[in-house]
């Protein structure tokens, strides 16, 4: 139970076991941070991109196939687990997992967007916001990731997932576990958008332990593709909470 996110239990794993023969062989964080820099400039240029050509579909009156979104999406799990296993991937795998992820991702904005208009926009803004917050809590220890609150966070977003999966299934039959409007739905949403906050936490953490422990330099894609898949799920919590709040 060390870590919210499943990419960064092989990064703890890997930690320590290499010889760099030098310090500059080694991950840094200054390293993984332009890293993230560019994985989250390549999921946003590209999830514009989706986002306007979805729209311009709708607009004309053309129903997507939802090739681009649920495609997309799959390739995006494939690509994440191959990651996840084979870290020594991550340099090609974590800039391809940037580029579904942002086809996925705007694709669904536009069904949003669609329905309520600047809806995208304050949604990539609100992620941004709570990333800093949460880094700066973190880096003034104002949030300190113990133990217990490792514990409680990951117990937490196991649940959450087997809620959405549960859902998931019973939607299969006609049958909807989770409320899509009203106060319990806001509430949900409110819950999930602060664990994921929260789970940002111990992201930070544990890619700066694993700096520190001995990481070899493609680690620092690795760290980088760890956290856009924690800031990919904010941003989508977000966009449901924002929208359930119209």
């Amino acid at each position: 139970m060390q870590s919210s996110n499943p990419a960064l239990a092989t990064m703890r794993s890997a930690a320590g076991a290499y010889n760099f023969g030098g310090i500059e062989a080694g991950a840094t964080i200054s390293g993984t941070t332009t890293k993230s820099l560019v994985l989250v400039a390549t999921t946003l240029v590209t999830g514009y991109i989706s986002m306007m050509y979805t729209l311009g579909q709708l607009y004309m009156g053309q129903a997507p196939s939802g090739l681009l979104m649920y495609g997309s999406l799959i390739a995006a799990v494939i690509v994440a687990f191959i990651t996840i296993f084979k870290p020594q991937f991550s340099p090609v795998t974590a800039p391809i997992y940037a580029v579904l992820e942002g086809g996925a991702l705007g694709s669904l904005s536009a069904y949003f967007e669609l329905q309520y208009p600047g809806i995208a926009t304050t949604a990539v803004l609100s992620t941004f916001v709570v990333v800093m917050s949460m880094l700066a809590l973190w880096k003034f220890k104002v949030i300190v990731p113990t133990q217990r609150f490792r514990a409680i966070i990951t117990g937490a977003i196991s649940g959450v997932f087997f809620i959405y999966l549960i859902d998931i299934v019973l939607h299969l039959f006609g049958v909807n576990f989770l409320p899509n409007s009203g106060p319990v739905a806001i509430i949900i949403s409110l819950v999930v958008c602060t664990i994921a906050a929260f789970s940002l936490v111990l992201d930070f953490e544990n890619i700066q332990e694993g700096v520190e422990q001995g990481l070899p330099k493609y680690f620092e894609y690795y760290n980088a593709f760890s956290l856009l898949v924690t800031i990919c799920w904010l941003y989508v919590e977000i966009l449901k909470l924002l929208s359930r709040r119209e």
